[in-house]
């Protein structure tokens, strides 16, 4: 699986999971997958609040280990035909 569409699946596990947490248990840390897109199989820790704080940056998951990897950025759809900056 190539590292973009690994990517795009462990995003949508991990926003399952912390819909899940959240619903349920939002004062206690869960598991999330590494969404840095290599064959790492690292998991990260953390409360759903801290998720949440990541999506709403635009940020992704991604284990102490794998942080010194530079992701591209998520490309933003342009508004009335202006590029979005990154």
């Amino acid at each position: 699986m190539d590292p973009g569409r690994r990517t795009r699946l462990f995003r949508e596990v991990n926003d399952r999971m912390y819909e899940l947490l959240a619903s349920a248990e939002p004062d206690l840390p869960g598991e999330f997958l590494c969404e840095c897109g290599r064959e790492c199989g690292h998991r990260v820790e953390l409360l759903p609040a801290a998720f949440a704080t990541l999506r709403e940056t635009g940020e992704v998951v991604r284990s102490p280990g794998c942080r010194r990897l530079r992701l591209p950025r998520r490309r933003q759809e342009p508004v009335d035909g202006v590029p979005a900056l990154n």
